[in-house]
């Protein structure tokens, strides 16, 4: 069946189309991702137009995201654009050299000499086959209210880069595709017999929600099977399908069996803990980007995704400061937004943003979180904010949390040197850059990447390799080393309003999809959520909602402890998979110290004793430690690649007691 939700989304001016800026007309008035077709689009030209060249952008730009490769040179290729004014055709001008990937995605077309006049319609057809070509490939991110941008260059002198000298937009969606595979999503902790939703995502190979849909799902559980049909008031905002009145009874962990009983299309839910202890386990994603600053999709798509399409209990936008990005209305928007998406108890926002000078000089990018709307903007452009220092200065008396991200990334590292313990409790250790942890040489097998490599479509038409972007002072095991006590968040900073989706970015080997937070906490608001990150009651995972609890001497995951030299260190560990687990690594002071086979069980409990005498295996008093100092944290590998950190839990000698 098709899905009524995606199929009747309203198309709505996006925000960087400037109000007096035509809209021109699709057809059709979507695309489907990844499919290879042919889309019209036409403009009355509302003014007389001269210059050089008339540019079409359909990706590569800072406010166009579709990056769909285009060109004007051979009608007999794919992805050739043709172009007319009135009668007249319009003379293309030939892409440059691949290695320019932004110039990959417009087309542009010589204005002739006499002008295009007023009145005059313009028609481009994207995908021309009239010339033999087999059409031209769609963006494989689903957008709603995507656009493309025409201008007229040269751009005048004065023009900000980021802007365009605006003839026209054409808005469309870009939908999911063909279902090819099913995905589960159920709360990590419900209370036995107590009523709950499935939400099941049919997703196209992209792991874009599809605009089809089965028509009845049969859910396995543990005591039996039931067949549902799926009813068109299951369609959820998103579009995902919502399953109603979902029961378990056994207490325990375990999972529900999802089939399309049609096309034999399967899968199995996230795992489940019935009942259990009074600590909830919530799942968050706080990275993300709009196109409030450099991403694709409104506030509105981000927190719709996060809710509805993905199944989160908490998120956060966190647009970049810089003024040419997030004017102060829009910041403004973004407090508006999360407190309009804030449900207590039914999903939590934090106001956030990304302080992001990108100097490339170690001050690294860090994210600002705030547990209330009426947080401030310190932008770091400004001389007032421009350092770490000075921003933990003027957050010193506030409810804040700062978290860096991509911390090994060569783009924008952070080498550790300014730090705030206070406010500084986390730092994302996984995002779509990859993981940030350590080396490739040591043994990472996410390292992060170049940024190019996001792009699948520069890979393809550059011929070049992903490369690995490594700078290895931003390694997060550098920062434990020198005291840190710092926990782990898994993010996006996808920048296409997916977040907790299984759409990935990158090129293989590197190819990423956005990670999770997973918190423990007592309830579902602002409140809790943040007393929780702050106390690094939480792990972080590439995706996969992984149960994972983490204990020494009965302390949780983010404790600090003090015991006596001879005093036990007893470690309990218990992991439930989302597939079978390859093996759990217990990590002390960034060395291996065990490995537990999991022989691809997918739940796991075991518990190891540390005897080794604390003065023989302790770290040297460092810059953010001024004791001797043990930490402890665990990483888990599935079978399939999915991974798993818990935040350490550290100790400090409290005497000389056994």
């Amino acid at each position: 069946m098709s899905n009524p939700v995606l199929r009747n989304m309203v198309r709505k001016r996006p925000l960087r189309v400037p109000v007096e800026v035509p809209i021109g007309g699709v057809d059709p008035p979507h695309m489907e991702t990844g499919t290879v077709g042919t889309w019209r689009l036409k403009l009355m030209a509302e003014r007389d137009l001269t210059g050089e060249y008339l540019t079409l952008h359909l990706g590569g730009h800072r406010w166009v995201k579709l990056d769909m490769l285009c060109q004007t040179e051979n009608p007999s290729n794919e992805g050739y654009v043709s172009a007319r004014a009135g009668h007249r055709s319009l003379e293309p001008e030939p892409n440059p050299a691949p290695e320019k990937i932004h110039d990959m995605m417009k087309a542009r077309f010589r204005i002739p000499e006499d002008g295009i006049g007023a009145g005059e319609e313009l028609e481009f057809v994207l995908g021309d086959t009239s010339g033999g070509g087999p059409g031209m490939e769609a963006s494989r991110f689903s957008v709603i209210n995507a656009f493309f941008a025409l201008e007229v260059e040269p751009r005048p002198a004065e023009m900000p880069k980021a802007e365009f000298n605006w003839v026209g937009a054409f808005i469309l969606h870009l939908l999911g595709g063909p279902c090819k595979t099913l995905r589960a999503l159920a709360p990590s902790q419900v209370r036995s017999n107590s009523e709950f939703s499935l939400i099941v995502r049919p997703q196209d190979r992209w792991g874009n929600i599809s605009t089809e849909s089965p028509r009845r799902l049969v859910l396995g559980f543990e005591n039996g099977e039931k067949e549902v049909d799926v009813l068109p008031e299951f369609f959820n905002p998103a579009g995902a399908i919502s399953l109603p009145g979902i029961r378990l009874a056994d207490d325990g962990v375990t999972r529900i069996r999802v089939e399309d009983p049609d096309t034999g299309i399967r899968t199995t839910s996230n795992p489940i803990i019935v009942d259990g202890s009074g600590t909830n386990l919530y799942w968050g994603l706080i990275h993300e980007h709009t196109e409030i600053s450099d991403g694709s999709g409104s506030l509105d798509s981000c927190y719709r995704n996060m809710r509805y399409g993905s199944r989160l209990d908490f998120g956060a936008a966190s647009d970049h400061d810089h003024r040419f990005e997030t004017s102060d209305l829009m910041w403004e928007m973004t407090r508006e937004a999360a407190r309009r998406y804030y449900i207590p108890g039914e999903f939590t926002t934090l106001l956030g943003y990304e302080w992001a000078k990108w100097r490339r000089n170690g001050d690294g990018d860090r994210n600002v979180y705030y547990p209330h709307n009426d947080g401030m903007l310190y932008r770091s452009e400004t001389g007032e904010y421009d350092t770490p220092d000075k921003l933990f200065e003027v957050l010193s008396q506030e409810d804040a949390l700062i978290i860096p991200h991509h911390t090994a990334y060569e783009g924008n590292f952070c080498d550790w040197s300014q730090h705030s313990p206070e406010k500084e409790r986390l730092v994302e250790i996984y995002s779509v850059w990859g993981s940030s942890e350590m080396s490739a040489a040591q043994g990472n097998p996410l390292p992060v990447r170049f940024g190019r490599d996001f792009n699948p479509v520069w890979v393809e038409a550059s011929g070049q390799k992903p490369e690995i972007a490594e700078e290895p002072v931003g390694f997060v095991q550098n920062a434990l080393a020198k005291g840190w006590r710092t926990g782990f968040t898994g993010g996006g900073d996808m920048h296409k309003s997916h977040p907790g989706d299984d759409v990935t970015r990158g090129y293989p080997p590197y190819v990423y999809k956005p990670g999770l937070t997973g918190l423990w906490s007592g309830e579902n608001t602002r409140t809790s959520i943040y007393i929780a990150l702050k106390a690094r009651s939480c792990y972080a995972t590439t995706g996969a909602r992984m149960i994972l609890l983490m204990t020494l001497n009965g302390q949780p995951m983010g404790s600090e402890l003090k015991l006596g030299r001879k005093q036990a260190r007893h470690i309990w560990v218990d992991a439930h998979g989302t597939d079978g687990i390859e093996m759990i690594e217990l990590v002390r002071n960034n060395e291996v110290i065990l490995v537990e086979d999991g022989k691809g069980k997918s739940d796991i409990e075991f518990e190891h004793h540390d005897g080794d005498d604390f003065g023989s295996v302790a770290m040297p008093p460092a810059p953010w430690s001024p004791n001797p100092f043990i930490f402890y944290y665990i990483r888990v590998t599935q079978v399939d690649g999915e991974m798993g950190w818990t935040s350490p839990v550290w100790i400090e000698t409290g005497g000389e007691q056994d």
